[in-house]
């Protein structure tokens, strides 16, 4: 992994570390001097990682003042997820699956079913995704796919309090390592459609919880 992919993700887990300790809300201006200090990663490239962040819409720029948490709307969470689904199973359709690690990936879940830290949560379950996609060779999509993974965590973190309901998505996690163990790839691309389509649906409720208790 290059410098500049680590940094990227060194950033993000900063920032949403705040978020989930509730240091960092919504157009919340983002000390990027707090950031070169406690990272140690240069102004420079705090900067240049803000402003990816930000293309991604993720963060706001505002010019002579700074990076902004973006407001979420429904818009952003139901484009990101759809966007998301199509992506992962078009790349996960052209993947070989014949030796694929089956048991590490179910000690994996056991892993995700046994955590009890939301953020840790996260990670876990975006690293699950990306053990899915391991044997790809298409680097493009590959891109496009860590940029939504990012956008997702950031989303979550935002929207999400209850582990609970994050957790009621692994028993279709173990039923599409099921279908690929027993060649039913088929099965598995639907499956995998269906966590996704589960987790924006408990997301799009959790935020418009969020939007109600600020009426």
């Amino acid at each position: 992994m290059n410098t500049s992919v680590v940094q990227y993700t060194q950033i993000s887990k900063y920032l949403i570390g705040e978020i989930v300790s509730k240091r960092l809300a919504e157009n919340q201006i983002i000390q990027m001097r707090d950031i070169s200090r406690i990272t140690g990663i240069s102004l420079f490239k705090v900067n240049e990682v803000l402003c990816s962040l930000s293309k991604n819409e993720i963060l706001k720029f505002i010019p002579n003042t700074g990076y902004f948490l973006r407001p979420l709307n429904l818009k952003t969470i139901q484009d990101t997820f759809k966007t998301l689904i199509l992506l992962e199973t078009k790349l996960l359709e052209a993947i070989d699956f014949d030796d694929f690690d089956f048991e590490t990936n179910f000690f994996f879940l056991n892993k995700l079913k046994n955590e009890e830290h939301i953020r840790q949560y996260l990670e876990l379950n975006l690293n699950f995704h990306r053990s899915l996609r391991m044997k790809s060779t298409n680097s493009t999509i590959e891109h496009l796919l860590e940029q939504l993974y990012t956008k997702v965590f950031f989303i979550d973190s935002l929207t999400h309090t209850d582990l609970n309901e994050l957790k009621s998505l692994l028993e279709r996690k173990f039923e599409l390592l099921e279908s690929l163990r027993n060649s039913k790839k088929h099965m598995a691309l639907y499956q995998l459609k269906l966590v996704w389509e589960d987790h924006l649906q408990i997301t799009t409720e959790a935020q418009k919880k969020l939007v109600n208790t600020r009426v």
